[in-house]
């Protein structure tokens, strides 16, 4: 997985097309700055998943995350989950499992997860299996995964592949191909997995990840590594479709020439 961390960051760098390093294009820099405010207007109307991104949204030298942002989204998903918002409290002890705040995330994530929110679950469960836990206990992690897939939380599908991973390879990509299957926030990471088993599947996996989420990632992996593949299974327009997203995703540089 660190491996597949260090493919996409230098994927976006090269996407990115800045002039040098440490540098912001004005075109990339105003990009940044709408598509920030535009997330912090989303996490104010307690959009869980807003709000996450603006606590873990980059930018470079002076346009680096503001710290009152931050405490403010993450203000704004502890009062949520107070009112009862579970995808709110996934959200917060999430960010506190970021931080290596591992009690301050069970006290949030627990109760979520009795009342029966499979993804805050998930998040208890990353919770005893990351690097650092008190209690560190991978088998619970791995239980806590199980049980959320089989009730339906594809991200605990996604995290039980994680957890199975090279003990049993092709068991791993079968419920990460259930993950995406149930939702394609949950195909970038099926389709990365499941490129040496199919080239096939994993393109459409990432296809989809691509145009059917916000997600920059899958559409950078396909323009950046697989585009040939992607025009042997699905022709020439379907190429020129993932370069239009791209450059509506991210509207400077040199893939908007590519999608005319």
């Amino acid at each position: 997985m660190k491996n597949l961390i260090v493919l996409i960051l230098f994927a976006i760098a090269a996407m990115a097309g800045e002039p040098k390093k440490g540098e912001l294009s004005p075109e990339k820099e105003a990009f940044l700055s709408a598509r920030y405010e535009e997330l912090k207007k989303s996490c104010a109307q307690k959009d869980a998943r807003a709000c996450k991104r603006v606590i873990l949204f980059y930018q470079k030298q002076t346009k680096k995350q503001n710290e009152k942002d931050i405490r403010e989204a993450m203000q704004i998903l502890l009062d949520a989950c107070k009112d009862g918002k579970f995808d709110a409290c996934a959200a917060a002890g999430e960010m506190h499992i970021n931080n290596k705040d591992f009690v301050a995330a069970r006290e949030i994530l627990s109760p979520a997860c009795d009342s029966g929110y499979q993804d805050a679950c998930v998040q208890y469960g990353k919770s005893f299996e990351a690097d650092g836990a008190p209690g560190k206990d991978e088998k619970r992690a791995k239980k806590l995964y199980e049980t959320a897939c089989e009730k339906g939380s594809a991200l605990g599908c996604e995290h039980l592949g994680l957890a199975i991973g090279s003990s049993a390879p092709e068991q791993a990509v079968g419920y990460m191909r259930k993950a995406c299957e149930m939702d394609a926030w949950r195909c970038f990471r099926f389709g990365t997995m499941a490129m040496p088993y199919g080239a096939k599947e994993g393109v459409m996996a990432l296809v989809r990840s691509c145009h059917e989420t916000d997600m920059l990632a899958g559409c950078i992996m396909l323009a950046k590594y697989h585009e040939k593949e992607l025009r042997e299974i699905a022709g020439e327009a379907e190429v020129k479709r993932l370069y239009a997203r791209l450059c509506e995703l991210v509207p400077h540089g040199e893939h908007c020439q590519k999608a005319q």
